[in-house]
């Protein structure tokens, strides 16, 4: 028979088209079966095969708009309409069903699927006459399944799935097809008749299953072909009324495939087939492909209890090909043990990972790797040259937009590789922190194999008899050999899953390295403060706590300074409250003494010659008037010293570490005394102004030392970004009434309570240059700054984070954009109740 003249293509398939050609709407079916599309509930018929004329003796035509009592008897009707109340139509199939046919009763296997708004209706016939029982069903596959569940590796799962097909299918062949990561296909196991050549061992490309297929092959789980040199029934109406497009037949069980395929299983000397398709983590890992030599028609009982092992063996794939690497996992878990105990007792990350630089090799069995500190690098074992190596750097940094980056093959992305393949012909790459510029690469060198293909694997190019040119699959499956270059050893999953584990410690270390220099610095500032001598002077008091606020703004260690301030604010507190104490007797005492003077003078208008000269020398008139007021404003003085000790005493709460009800405009206004140095005005730039806009806020539990410090982060830094801004000459125009510009920094609070939420909601905006939509999300990241080197460690906001959100429940948000200046909204709840039931 002319394969040209039996199998109709829906379009010709050329040089371009083969990856998308739409097989999932051909608008065929194989003729061993009648497909119809009716509509719900009326069942009237949409679509229809044209073959049914042969099986059911209508015409196709004449059944379009017809209903399905046309095919069907009142009884049966009504059975169909029952199994459509069914949800899950795949539970009940098949239905056995009977259809006249002139004087002849045929039986027929029914199945039922709903898709795009219609129900698909198949018939088959039946090789039996009653549908298999669940019981029957059970005892059909029970052993089978017992076996495959208790295979011991991979190798045994694959060979016992093969055998038991072959075994309940009698297939001529029955082979497990594995993908590998670019989809080409591998036999890995086999059971055959005797007389057949072994297909076992041979690659497939990954053009022979085209991306389209392998998709249907998720979709639906079994694929049968009885005969290949069917001739296909076309679709009458092959539009959907419903979607008005072709009829999907992605879930249908007859389905017409490509004529490439087909071609290609003549060229292979198959006469039928059947797949089943292998999923792993919702992935297409393979196939159970069966092959025979003759036409083979399998009924839906048997195809049932494939499709079933073929999932059973998919749940256990998980577990045996896990078990494949088991103790090399042991090996790696080891590995990663020492080199985070390494890594946790470091304070220099570099210097430790070069120190475990053969573990870090042996980690993910890598020849060579380098280690990127910001413009550092230090190379491990075999590298590219320094020359190639920066090159290489800056393109994977490129690369790693998701966590992890690995090939084997590196040419394929990065053609430079190739000068290097003996080095770095496979790369896996990970990133610490991007914004750090801290990465670690892992390299192997080329490993040359030969592959064996069935056939060659090159598309080949057929010129049709019209001079067309068109993709035509090989037609010899002989051995053929391929040299592959430039490909190292394929990364292993346990070998990526190491690197993962390797970044997630690497980060958390660093964070518990900081949280640990907090905890140090906050000993030490206790031990200062205890050992402190008492009778310090008030001015290298004062001039102590201007140090210690420097420091605060400068190291955002914020709890370090509430130990400090605490103490120097004890030590001012005596000091100052004797001396204002003891104002109001010197200016009582002052007072007499002039009165004394003035009754002196009254009674001797006259003094000696040498009275008078003293008194003029001492200008006693001048005396007499500036007196009171220097002892006034000494007592002015001293009370703001007092407010300023009190305010610092409000802002350290030292006695507060549990949960306490505080009012929140109690440490705003103590964080910005604290900084009111830098809202003053300076020789060489203006000061900032406030905008208090505060509401009615109930008292607010919270942690206050704590809160406090989220208040002190987030004010430092409107005060950084306005300076910024002023010395760029880029303010915002937020908050400015003025139409001739912006002439200051401004800086608004303003507090609200939602009481519907029962949240204290506190605002904080400045007029910068605000940030980026890009930046914004990270800014909340340990390690993130936007400030220049040196002026910020990146991690107070990330504090103040941990504070308002998993301290107390709340929300720490921020709304920005370039030109609009920067807002940060404080929620926090009116109580903390989660709190206190774990206290």
């Amino acid at each position: 028979m002319n394969r040209q003249s039996t199998i109709l293509p829906l379009e010709e398939v050329d040089l371009t088209n083969c990856d998308r050609e739409p097989i999932h709407i051909s608008g065929q079916i194989q003729p061993h079966g009648v497909l119809m599309a009716v509509s719900e509930p009326e069942l009237e018929i949409l679509q229809i095969s044209e073959n049914t004329q042969e099986l059911l003796g209508i015409a196709a035509k004449s059944a379009i708009g017809q209903n399905l009592s046309l095919f069907l008897e009142q009884a049966q009707l009504e059975q169909l309409k029952a199994c459509l109340l069914n949800e899950n139509l795949k539970t009940i199939n098949p239905i056995k069903i009977s259809v006249k046919k002139a004087e002849t009763i045929l039986e027929f296997d029914c199945i039922l699927h709903r898709w795009e708004g219609v129900l698909i209706i198949e018939l088959e016939l039946a090789q039996s006459l009653e549908n298999l029982s669940v019981f029957s069903f059970y005892h059909s596959v029970r052993s089978t399944v017992s076996q495959i569940q208790n295979a011991k590796n991979l190798n045994k799962l694959c060979q016992l799935t093969v055998s038991e097909v072959r075994k309940i299918t009698g297939f001529d062949r029955v082979m497990i097809y594995k993908f590998d990561s670019e989809y080409n296909g591998a036999i890995i196991a086999e059971h055959k008749a005797e007389t057949l050549s072994p297909f076992l061992g041979l690659n497939y490309p990954s053009s022979d299953i085209p991306k389209q297929a392998r998709k249907l092959y998720l979709l639906n789980w079994l694929r049968l072909i009885p005969d290949i040199n069917y001739k296909p029934v076309p679709i009458v109406s092959p539009n959907n009324p419903v979607t008005n497009q072709p009829l999907d037949l992605s879930f249908s069980v007859l389905r017409s495939v490509s004529p490439i395929h087909i071609e290609y299983l003549q060229n292979m000397g198959v006469a039928a087939t059947m797949s089943i398709s292998l999923i792993k983590n919702q992935k297409l890992w393979g196939l159970i492909a069966c092959h025979h030599y003759t036409p083979k028609y399998i009924n839906f009982e048997v195809r049932a209890a494939c499709e079933f092992i073929g999932q059973v063996m998919s749940l256990e794939l998980q577990s045996k090909e896990g078990n494949e690497d088991y103790d090399y996992r042991l090996h790696l878990k080891s590995i990663q043990t020492k080199m985070f105990e390494d890594i946790s007792t470091s304070e220099n990350l570099s210097e430790v990972l070069i120190k475990c630089q053969h573990n870090l090799l042996e980690l993910v069995n890598a020849s060579g790797s380098a280690i990127v500190f910001g413009e550092n690098c230090y190379q491990i074992g075999e590298t590219p040259p320094q020359s190639y190596l920066q090159k290489l750097i800056n393109w994977v940094q490129s690369q790693l937009t998701k966590e992890i980056f690995y090939t084997d093959f590196l040419a394929e992305f990065y053609p430079e590789s190739e000068s290097f393949k003996d080095t770095a012909s496979g790369c896996l790459a990970i990133a610490i922190s991007p914004i750090q510029k801290i990465y670690v690469l892992w390299f192997r060198p080329e490993v040359i194999r030969t592959v064996n293909w069935a056939g060659n694997p090159n598309k080949i190019v057929q010129i049709d008899d019209d001079g067309s040119e068109r993709l035509s699959p090989r037609k010899s499956f002989e051995l053929w050999k391929e040299k592959v270059k430039c490909k190292s050893l394929a990364w292993k999953e346990c070998e990526i899953e190491a690197a993962l584990e390797l970044k997630k410690a690497m980060i958390n270390i660093v964070l518990r390295q900081a949280e640990k220099l907090t905890k140090l610095n906050t000993a030490l500032s206790e031990s200062v403060a205890r050992e402190r001598e008492k009778t310090a002077h008030l001015k290298t008091a004062m001039s102590e706590l201007q140090r210690a606020q420097t420091q605060l703004v400068q190291s955002e260690r914020m709890s370090s300074l509430g130990q400090l301030v605490a103490a120097v604010a004890y030590e001012v507190s005596n000091p100052i409250n004797f001396i204002y104490g003891n104002i109001g007797y010197a200016k009582e005492y002052s007072q007499k003494l002039i009165n004394l003077v003035q009754l002196y003078e009254e009674q001797y208008p006259s003094p000696s010659p040498e009275i008078q000269a003293e008194i003029e020398a001492a200008e006693l008139e001048f005396i007499i008037e500036d007196l009171p007021k220097l002892l006034g404003s000494m007592k002015i003085g001293a009370n703001r010293i007092r407010e300023i000790v009190q305010s610092l005493q409000n802002f350290s709460r030292i006695d507060e570490s549990e949960i306490k009800s505080v009012d929140i405009h109690d440490g705003l206004d103590s964080a910005l005394l604290i900084l009111s140095n830098r809202l003053k005005p300076k020789a060489d730039k203006p000061g900032i102004k406030l905008i208090k806009e505060y509401g009615s806020l109930p008292l607010i539990e919270c942690y206050p030392v704590q809160i406090n410090q989220v208040f002190m982060n987030v004010l430092a830094n409107a005060i950084d970004a306005i300076e910024e801004a002023i010395a760029k000459d880029n303010l915002s125009s937020k908050f400015d009434q003025n139409s001739g510009g912006v002439k200051s920094g401004i800086i608004r609070l303003k507090t609200e309570f939602d009481a519907e939420r029962q949240m204290g909601i506190i605002r904080i905006a400045d007029n910068g240059a605000g940030m980026a939509q890009a930046v914004q999300p990270e800014i909340f990241e340990p390690f993130f700054t936007t400030k220049p080197v040196g002026k910020g460690a990146g991690i107070g906001l990330a504090i103040g984070k941990e504070i308002v959100v998993e301290k107390h429940g709340g929300q720490l948000t921020c709304i920005s954009a370039p030109g609009d200046g920067t807002e940060f909204i404080v929620e926090i709840p009116l109580t903390q109740v989660m709190n206190k039931m774990q206290r």
